[in-house]
């Protein structure tokens, strides 16, 4: 693993000789996204930890130097301790430095309409949270926020989309044309740590829609979720459904969940939080 914080980050060009499984597709999509990002003197990366987020940051810092590029991130409920702790590690490797860092306390459990947990929670919340970093960036007369949505989220229903339309915030690496495994790849190429992360969302996309959102709930799903990545489960979900709880995992790991030695301690633990009954969905996480 490469620690950004004590060199200089390579140019483009100099990765040319690195290019692995690339196609020169993937990289010319990259060249376009520097290329493009060179016309801002100052951005915001909204910085969530995941891979999409973590290259869109690499490449601006690349394009127009560290110094230039505000690292915002959101905080609040809605993400787990482990959570915070990668996107905080990742920024350490990638030599972020501290006053470039604008880390924002949300408090999203007082949004009534975000707390409703409707079909349009996520709108409700990227709307909230982006118009929050605008005001932080115009402290430091910085007026360009940078999304790291890609070409595979527009195949999706995604409310969040609307907040970023509406407020005018750029989306390079969907403009560049890159998918989310060209971003993979590229990011395995950089040596960003979380190439090969699955990717996530917040914990109250656990909660089905139209049951009010509660720290309580939030905080149950982050401990069984907690439970199950100890345990080496990368990439679970934990949905709660009543008096029952509902496991999604990856393809290997949903073998793995039939193991008698493993399904007895998941049984055991998930009763232990008051759930009867410990359900698989046999559909994996991609």
């Amino acid at each position: 693993m490469v620690n950004f914080s004590s060199i200089s980050l390579p140019s483009f060009s100099q990765m040319q000789m690195n290019k692995g499984a690339d196609t020169p597709d993937t990289e010319n999509k990259y060249s376009v996204l520097v290329e493009a990002l060179k016309d801002f003197d100052c951005v915001g990366v909204a910085f969530s930890g995941g891979v999409d987020s973590t290259l869109l940051l690499y490449a601006a810092c690349e394009a127009i130097g560290r110094e230039q590029v505000f690292v915002l991130r959101g905080l609040s409920e809605l993400l787990s301790k482990r959570e915070k702790e990668s996107a905080s590690k990742i920024l350490n490797e990638l030599g972020i430095d501290k006053d470039m860092r604008l880390e924002i306390e949300l408090h999203p459990l007082i949004w009534p309409e975000f707390v409703a947990n409707t079909p349009e929670r996520c709108y409700f919340c990227k709307k909230r949270m982006y118009q929050t970093f605008f005001r932080q960036l115009e402290k430091k007369n910085c007026t360009v926020l940078l999304d790291g949505s890609n070409v595979d989220d527009l195949k999706s229903c995604r409310p969040g989309f609307r907040a970023i339309h509406e407020l005018d915030v750029k989306t390079p690496l969907l403009d560049a044309g890159l998918n989310k495994e060209e971003v993979r790849s590229l990011a395995k190429m950089y040596h960003l740590q979380n190439h090969d992360k699955p990717s996530n969302s917040c914990l109250a996309t656990r909660i089905a829609e139209g049951t009010n959102l509660e720290k309580e709930k939030l905080s149950l799903v982050e401990k069984c979720e907690e439970f199950l990545l100890s345990r080496d489960f990368a990439g679970c979900r934990v949905k709660p459904d009543k008096k029952n709880v509902i496991i999604q995992a990856t393809g290997k790991d949903i073998e793995r969940l039939a193991v008698s030695s493993v399904r007895i301690e998941m049984v055991h633990f998930f009763q232990s939080e008051g759930f009867e009954r410990v359900l698989v969905d046999l559909k994996p996480r991609g």
